[in-house]
């Protein structure tokens, strides 16, 4: 039986909600995570049409929060609130990522799927926005446990290093201890010194999961009482920076050719430029709402910025520094999380659905003589 606690634990497995912004309302956002779940919805937003979709769900996981603001009534004239009342209306549950995709570990976030989208090459993070805390967990271990012990971290989420999982150092040693009488030691005597020769392993972790890698640990270990250190680390490398923006490279392109390439890949219903030069080789590209990503883009030597929702004074200030812009509208940019949230939840006994109900609200117009 699977219950909403399951869907917020596999989706905190590849998007931790602890690394969404602050600002962020991701999470449970209505409903009760002991009830149960045998179909879930996928959807970009929460739009009438699409809980219309979703009258024989039990769960809807959305990219976009529907509650962001505090409600202060439940009149139904606030678009928010009728979409809320229906919502436990239908008893659906309702999950937001938002900002927990957007933030995900490289390459796995929602600005790397973009940027791969985009056809850009060589892609880092544009202006992290945070660093990963991480601690090194210490554990000492028999020699015939280790491999169990240190499966079960890295299952747990322990060992990985920007592109690299199953990291690990070990080094052997000799141990000692005197178990009392209310001991119920793995090796030894009640009162007898003992010495035991033990592997001294040593795992990266982020700590956000410390708890869960070491309750992994020390259910695969076979010490009565185990010994392991928790140490905090200050690395701030490029593989711990985490952020919304991503920055790549392509073949030299005109900037014309280049937009009428990413409007076809990401479906956009209309395209708005902002010409600072006719070529693009360096890009930055930025899901939902780029603006704010302006002048980083321009310092990072990038030609062009490709996101959504930008205005009368972005396209100045982009223009002033040199800096192309692509508006392919703010949904445009972020399809691609769909696909992604679902693949988070394939683990699960539940039947996941991708809803293909388009959210939106813009579409391509053009005027025509009429006579």
């Amino acid at each position: 039986m699977t219950i909403v606690r399951d869907l917020l634990h596999s989706l905190a497995e590849q998007y931790s909600f602890s690394r969404a912004a602050k600002w962020d309302k991701v999470g449970l956002q209505i409903g009760d995570k002991t009830a149960r779940v045998q179909r879930v919805l996928v959807a970009h937003e929460i739009t009438d049409e699409v809980l219309n979709e979703a009258e024989n769900y039990q769960a809807i996981v959305a990219y976009h929060p529907l509650i962001f603001r505090p409600l202060e009534n439940l009149d139904f004239q606030n678009h928010t609130a009728r979409l809320t009342a229906r919502c436990v209306a239908q008893n659906l549950n309702v999950i937001a990522v938002h900002t927990a995709l957007d933030n995900a570990p490289q390459p796995n976030a929602l600005g790397d799927k973009l940027a791969e989208t985009l056809g850009l090459g060589n892609i880092e993070v544009l202006s992290p926005d945070g660093f990963e805390a991480l601690c090194k967990i210490v554990v000492f271990v028999p020699d015939e446990n280790r491999r169990a012990v240190q499966e079960a971290m890295w299952e747990a989420g322990a060992g990985q290093i920007g592109n690299y999982d199953c990291a690990s150092f070990r080094v052997r040693g000799n141990g000692t201890f005197r178990p009392n009488e209310n001991a119920d030691p793995h090796t030894g005597e009640i009162g007898k010194l003992e010495e035991a020769d033990e592997w001294r392993l040593e795992i990266i972790a982020p700590q956000n999961r410390q708890n869960q890698i070491v309750a992994a640990m020390k259910a695969a270990h076979p010490y009565e009482e185990v010994a392991f250190d928790i140490i905090a680390l200050q690395n701030r490398e490029a593989n711990q920076n985490y952020g919304a923006a991503r920055v790549g490279t392509i073949d030299a392109t005109p900037l014309d050719i280049f937009a009428a390439r990413i409007s076809s890949k990401l479906q956009a219903p209309s395209v708005r430029l902002v010409r600072a030069g006719k070529h693009i080789e360096r890009v930055a590209c930025v899901p939902g709402s780029g603006a704010g990503y302006i002048e980083a883009a321009a310092k990072a030597g990038c030609d062009c910025l490709v996101s959504g929702d930008f205005k009368h004074h972005d396209a100045l200030q982009a223009r002033g520094l040199g800096l192309s812009l692509i508006d392919v509208t703010h949904v445009a940019t972020e399809r691609v999380a769909v696909p992604m949230i679902a693949a988070a939840l394939n683990n699960l006994e539940v039947e996941v659905v991708q809803c293909a109900v388009e959210t939106n609200p813009f579409e391509g117009w053009a005027a025509t003589n009429s006579n």
